[in-house]
């Protein structure tokens, strides 16, 4: 996609070494800025302008991070933009790993990911742990390697690890969802990204959230937490969440419809009709239609509608809904 023209001339490098560097604020907090002032501009679009300006994670984040010692354990670096990415990291494939040596209890957060892009943008989430980015061999993966992310120990992760991995009856630890999780535009945008997939063929579309690794009542409370947010969606029967074509609209004006990296731009590859096109009982409740009057003149061509194949279920745009109304007189 080409740049937002407004978007260049607002997003400067002043901008972001003014908000970003001396105020120190966040993404997600520069975000919530701007939404108040008429601009809705989406945390990875923020990263991806920020990172064209040179502000990223070189002398610029030096710069930011004025701590002689940033890792000092007596220092809290833990905000809500942090938790909320977490939450977000954790509910796909990262993961927290506690200190056995240190004296202090303190953890770390760790990921394997495909896509070096992928796992630097993780990664600058959390600049204030000081996290690295390293290149293993690893044959499982396609291109033969893996990037792993990694941040330093500090108890703030630890207070996080207890929070996301909590003691079984058998004394032991597993990762599970906390009652307190954050679902938010950020931490479900993260999670998709992570472990999500879209699929589509013809007049269909599915989303699916990994969500196997966590127990089956846990899977439902996150199904719950996402409808409360107007995202159809429910557990099928591999443990997973499952959001159809009726929900996917409104997934997407939650997450955000462009990715914030390239390497999963796919992941949002949908096109314009699946946001604008209205479905035929949607179009007669809400016109107060008699639905098989409307079906009826549809399928003998008196009212158009779009289809995304030969078979396709209709469906209608703008300048349907308006042959509609002139034609019923509404």
């Amino acid at each position: 996609m080409g740049e937002h023209p407004h978007y260049t001339s607002l997003l400067t490098k002043d901008f972001f070494e003014h908000y970003y560097i001396e105020k120190r604020m966040s993404y997600p907090k520069i975000r919530e800025m701007l939404l108040k002032q008429g601009h809705n501009i989406h945390v990875g679009t923020l990263y991806n302008y920020a990172k064209k300006v040179g502000i990223g994670r070189d002398a610029s984040e030096a710069k930011r991070n004025r701590e002689k010692d940033p890792l000092n354990y007596n220092i809290s670096y833990m905000t809500e933009d942090i938790i909320e990415f977490i939450d977000g990291f954790l509910l796909g494939d990262g993961s927290l790993h506690s200190s056995k040596r240190s004296p202090i209890q303190s953890a770390r957060m760790t990921c394997g990911l495909e896509h070096e892009e992928f796992c630097r943008y993780f990664m600058s989430f959390v600049d204030c742990y000081q996290p690295c980015v390293t290149q293993y061999k690893c044959n499982s993966m396609k291109s033969g390697f893996v990037w792993t992310g990694r941040t330093k120990f500090h108890p703030d992760l630890y207070k996080q690890w207890i929070r996301w991995y909590p003691k079984r009856d058998d004394s032991k630890r597993k990762k599970q969802i906390p009652k307190d999780v954050r679902i938010t535009p950020t931490s479900v945008m993260l999670w998709f990204l992570g472990d999500g997939t879209l699929s589509q063929q013809n007049d269909t579309a599915v989303v699916k959230l990994s969500t196997d690794g966590f127990y089956p009542e846990g899977v439902e409370f996150l199904t719950e937490k996402l409808r409360d947010k107007g995202i159809q969606c429910h557990r099928n029967n591999s443990n997973r969440i499952q959001i159809k074509a009726k929900g996917i609209p409104a997934f997407f004006d939650f997450i955000g419809r462009e990715s914030p990296i390239k390497c999963y731009s796919y992941k949002f590859d949908l096109p314009d009709w699946r946001f604008e096109a209205k479905r035929m009982r949607e179009v007669s409740e809400e016109l107060g239609i008699e639905y098989q009057q409307l079906a009826y003149l549809v399928k003998i061509g008196k009212i158009g509608c779009y289809r995304a194949s030969e078979k396709g279920k209709p469906r209608f745009l703008t300048e349907h809904i308006e042959e509609i109304k002139k034609h019923f007189g509404v």
